[in-house]
């Protein structure tokens, strides 16, 4: 029989919700309670204008965060039915999330676990290379959500590295952008990424990152160089639909990563470029489906020490109440 959280126990489940990854840690998602529905809308004030214009960031990001909710009650005793809703170009509704009484179970209880703990760490991982079962397992694990995922064979690897490269060059000699960027990314602001999650100066060679320097120092002393494996995730259509369950599949396997003690930093600066784009579409994945994001997994070095807390809005920033008829 379905039913509705209560307040508290709602605002408990959005609080864990909203440790959802997004893009410059933007967390661009709006809920509505409506009668006994949640509603999930795209906040177009966090949008990135210049990194993001299309919003496919913006949605994927929303995604995640759906996933999440999804997660935080099935953990909590509360089963999920989702009924996606992007029409056409269109975001400002993406989800609309009915609940009905579940009793977790160990599965569920796991991935509760893994959301409480996941976290963005850019610094470069071990030597250690990723068992073949364990990518075939997050392969798996995104099919649920309409999402196919390529892992980069190592002759491959050079075309993925340019696209990176290439990116980060052309959106470099934007200053609209690079305004945006460090917006999001230096000190002084209650949001977006701390200078405590960006890699420092000494650490950036080879990382790829986008980002200014910040102070995470990330020193690789290890006699083999880092084991890193590349995931390509794919869709069939471009559309805010295929973007909203990326986001899901990214954060599926984020957490599945989380559990299994992996690192994982997802890349979208080539999806954001028209031409990396296709360079990832025509060279990579060799067919007509669409990239939606790059993927790292590696295992982290043990000596690495744990990362702080990102910022996150409060429940209160995030959700509002409101009448159908307002609808």
């Amino acid at each position: 029989m379905s039913a509705f959280p209560n307040e508290t126990t709602l605002r408990a489940i959005l609080e864990l919700a909203c440790r959802a990854p997004s893009v410059h840690n933007t967390q661009p998602w709006a809920w509505a309670v409506r009668d006994t529905m949640l509603l999930l809308r795209a906040d177009p004030h966090r949008k990135l204008l210049h990194a993001d214009p299309n919003e496919r960031d913006l949605v994927m990001s929303c995604g995640a965060a759906l996933h999440e909710l999804v997660v935080a009650a099935a953990g909590m005793g509360w089963a999920c039915t989702v009924h996606h809703t992007p029409e056409g170009g269109r975001t400002d509704l993406l989800a609309v999330v009915t609940f009905a009484h579940r009793d977790p179970d160990v599965a569920d209880l796991s991935r509760l676990a893994a959301l409480e703990q996941r976290c963005t760490d850019r610094r470069r991982v071990s030597s250690w290379p990723v068992p073949r079962q364990r990518l075939e397992h997050l392969i798996g694990l995104v099919r649920e959500y309409g999402v196919v995922a390529s892992t980069v064979p190592d002759h491959l690897r050079p075309v993925l590295e340019t696209a990176l490269d290439t990116a980060r060059a052309h959106q470099s000699t934007d200053e609209a952008y690079l305004a945006e960027l460090y917006s999001w990314s230096r000190g002084g602001s209650e949001e977006g990424i701390p200078e405590s999650s960006l890699l420092s100066a000494e650490s950036t060679p080879d990382s790829h990152t986008r980002f200014p320097a910040g102070t995470l120092a990330d020193v690789h002393d290890e006699d083999g160089p880092p084991a890193e494996e590349w995931l390509v995730l794919a869709t069939a259509s471009d559309d805010p639909l295929s973007w909203l369950r990326t986001g899901e599949a990214l954060d599926a396997i984020w957490l599945s990563c989380t559990t299994s003690g992996l690192a994982l930093v997802p890349y979208t600066q080539p999806i954001e470029v028209g031409s990396t784009r296709r360079t990832l579409q025509h060279d990579l994945l060799g067919d007509n489906s669409s990239p939606q994001v790059l993927v790292r997994i590696g295992w982290p070095r043990r000596h690495h020490p744990p990362l702080p807390p990102t910022p996150r809005r409060a429940v209160d920033d995030v959700l509002h109440h409101e009448s159908a008829a307002s609808s």
